[in-house]
């Protein structure tokens, strides 16, 4: 990787985990067209080929692909150093990986929930850490960017509602917003911004290829899926509306929004609610 050359100089570096697909694809196609330059992270080689084909083309800006595992600590630090040798400005760290377990958890296959709990979670910390030097080092540097400096991070509703059946996702995902909070924190003093967003159900390759521990949280999952309100381009407009504007948590979609301040309001009540639908629904 080589971000030296004359026509990657003045670009602003955005990294971008999960880019592949959904809400992760759908966000680095807007920030390419804001002018950014790209990394784009998963472990899809021919997804992030199709992504990095549909970006509008340009003679000033070419965009890299990392093929690698965003809960391997060894990459990033690794991913760090390139960086700082080839001395990227970079901007912007957005982090969209995931995956899914779906079941009761003592019925979820252990090495379904560590993978799930190392990226959903570790790596998500791990790349926090490993780009805030770097991060930091820009924001001192100064220059125009299109969205302020820092991290923006894709969470889940389900980290506020805990729906059954969801218990490692839930807990991965609470986290990340607990981490979201904290670096807004310690990120102050040098100006950096941290945001975490909060999705309801939207449809991507996350439910496709989630893992589920029998048919009847398949067959919940699809039905969910199916009634969503939301799209990942959706998802990616909102989320980049609430980055701009240095939002720090922050629901997205009529649904999602309303059981986020519900949740506030009458914690044991919804809590009791969403279990009781779950419920009933494995029932079915």
């Amino acid at each position: 990787m080589d971000l030296t050359s004359p026509n990657r100089a003045n670009a602003p570096v955005a990294i971008v985990t999960g880019a592949a697909s959904g809400i992760g694809r759908a966000i680095a196609l807007r920030l390419a067209a804001l002018g950014y330059r790209l990394v784009l992270w998963d472990l899809d080689h021919e997804g992030l080929r199709h992504v990095q084909a549909s970006l509008l083309p340009s003679e000033s800006i070419e965009h890299e692909l990392v093929v690698a595992d965003t809960s391997d600590a060894d990459m990033w630090a690794g991913f760090a150093s390139t960086l700082q040798h080839d001395g990227a400005s970079v901007a912007l760290l957005v982090q969209a990986a995931g995956v899914l377990v779906a079941g009761r958890l003592a019925d979820c296959k252990p090495v379904d929930v560590e993978r799930l709990v190392s990226v959903n979670l570790t790596g998500v910390v791990l790349g926090a850490q490993a780009m805030a030097p770097l991060l930091a080092a820009s924001q001192t540097a100064g220059g125009d960017v299109p969205l302020p400096r820092g991290m923006l991070n894709i969470a889940s509703i389900f980290a506020t509602v805990a729906p059954p059946g969801f218990a490692a996702y839930n807990a991965a995902k609470a986290g990340v917003i607990a981490l979201t909070e904290t670096l807004s924190g310690e990120w102050a003093p040098v100006g950096l911004t941290a945001t975490a967003v909060l999705p309801g159900v939207t449809p991507t390759g996350l439910f496709t290829h989630a893992a589920y521990a029998d048919d009847r949280f398949r067959e919940m999952v699809r039905r969910h899926v199916g009634a969503s309100e939301l799209t990942a381009d959706a998802v990616a407009d909102a989320a980049l509306v609430a980055y701009r504007r240095r939002k720090l948590v922050v629901p997205i979609g009529r649904r999602a929004t309303r059981y986020y301040w519900l949740k506030r309001w009458l914690p044991k009540l919804v809590l009791r609610r969403v279990a009781e639908q779950a419920n009933r629904e494995l029932e079915k």
